[in-house]
């Protein structure tokens, strides 16, 4: 097992950071790849009754479809795509995802029974595993510390905007071809109007992947030196020894990566969890139609998520600048502590316009919770780890907060409440729950935060 080693490499770290163009349209760029794979995540949210109607399928199975299903696979397939983008090209890994994942999404829209629909999703989430490891890698080595949140912050926004667009132009889509029970299209023949939803968001992306030639491949700094062999190993064994190397790191700093993995897991719960469950929600409790949904709620999750990740990556890049090696832990835990009770009552409350006046404020505390777990984990990962780092807690935290989120507020609402299912107050029991531990957890993590920094 290679010895990890807290020696810098000093010629990369010594290198000069490209010009603030070049970074900030690289993270555009990204953010805009991010975009489209919240959007093909997310547009399922939009076809819960007429996916259950045609497949006869519960709401458990739709959180299987939703959760599961994606997140299982999407940690899997991370966890080599982590390793692939520390030794090779990020940009030609984030090539082969986006065009794997827009490929998949569009045969969600030939599958014809549960099982199909299932494993269509295994493909979106195999191909989205490829983008998150290998474009925070490359963003942390085009930005200095005392920027990167912020560049995290706007990356991520490529996420709130993708989940906003999936409701707004999503409900419009389904609106417009719901207007008919089935569509016949070329080479497909006739299909139901709801898969035809899966085309039109899915196929442009094969084409969009293109984009990624257009940015530099940053050099990798702030690498460590580590002790290995001379000789390069075989693919497979080379794989492993990332994760190997990366344990050893892990074990280095036990207690920062306990609290910090554990507390933003019960926060993905939470944000994961509500996220599939807003638009069924609104429609059981307000009687609204797809459109009416996909407008109000698109709006709002696209102007609060935007508004909360820059006020947080402004603040907690100061932060970094004024001393503070803690800023996204102890930020994110503030924000968790006040947004409980405001996402309480944007739950259980029946009154519309509460609602979206609740759920801004909730969003706009809790929506930058990728841009400081992604900044806080890179700060102190090694460079040449990066990659297999997003993956581990993707594969570990991540796989059970995205995952298990909607399939335990269905559970919540289906067997641990008093009265008929209700899915508001499954998400208003797990907010209230999750978010303080959360909030605990990464509290208690500040302090070895600003250790592994400072080693």
């Amino acid at each position: 097992m290679p010895e990890f080693s807290a020696a810098v490499d000093k010629p990369t770290a010594l290198q000069p950071y490209p010009a603030p163009a070049v970074g900030w349209y690289a993270t555009l760029v990204l953010a805009f790849l991010y975009w489209l794979s919240i959007l093909d995540r997310f547009i399922i949210s939009l076809l819960v009754d007429p996916i259950k109607r045609d497949m006869g399928i519960s709401d458990v199975q739709f959180g299987l479809l939703h959760g599961f299903a994606f997140a299982i696979t999407y940690a899997l397939f991370g966890l080599l795509a982590g390793a692939l983008a520390d030794r090779f090209s990020r940009r030609w890994v984030i090539f082969i995802s986006v065009s794997a994942w827009s490929i998949a999404t569009a045969a969600c829209g030939m599958a014809q029974n549960f099982l199909q629909l299932l494993l269509a999703r295994v493909g979106v989430g195999a191909g989205e595993a490829g983008l998150n490891p290998s474009a925070t890698s490359m963003l942390t080595d085009l930005f200095p510390p005392e920027r990167l949140t912020t560049a995290m912050a706007v990356y991520s926004i490529g996420a709130t905007i993708g989940s906003g667009t999936a409701y707004l132009f999503g409900g419009i889509i389904v609106d417009m071809v719901s207007k008919s029970a089935s569509l016949v299209l070329p080479l497909v023949g006739e299909i139901r109007s709801w898969q035809a939803v899966f085309f039109i968001v899915g196929l442009p992306g094969a084409l969009l992947s293109l984009l990624i030639f257009t940015l530099p491949e940053p050099v990798r700094r702030r690498r460590q030196k580590t002790v290995e062999s001379a000789a390069r190993p075989p693919l497979l064994q080379g794989l492993l020894g990332s994760y190997r190397t990366l344990w050893t790191f892990i074990r280095s700093q036990p207690r920062f990566f306990a609290l910090h993995y554990t507390g933003f897991m019960f926060a993905s719960a939470v944000i994961g969890g509500c996220g599939a469950w807003y638009p069924a929600h609104m429609a059981r409790t307000f009687g609204w139609n797809a459109t009416t949904i996909g407008f109000s709620l698109g709006t709002t999750l696209v102007i609060a998520g935007i508004v909360g990740k820059l006020i947080c990556g402004t603040c907690v890049d100061a932060m970094y600048r004024r001393g503070y090696r803690d800023g996204q832990l102890r930020w994110y835990a503030i924000c968790l502590l006040i947004g409980a009770p405001v996402g309480v009552v944007a739950m259980l409350t029946g009154n519309p316009t509460l609602f979206f006046v609740a759920l801004a404020i909730y969003l706009v505390l809790l929506a930058p919770l990728p841009a400081v777990y992604t900044a806080s984990l890179n700060l102190v990962t090694p460079g040449e780890l990066r990659g297999a780092g997003i993956a581990f807690f993707a594969a570990t935290a991540g796989l059970i907060g995205l995952g298990g989120g909607p399939l335990l507020i269905a559970f919540v609402s289906d067997h641990l409440l008093l009265g008929p299912p209700n899915i508001g107050q499954g998400m208003a029991v797990v907010t209230a729950v999750l978010c303080p531990i959360s909030a605990v957890l990464l509290g208690l993590g500040c302090k070895h935060m600003r250790e592994a920094a400072s080693t």
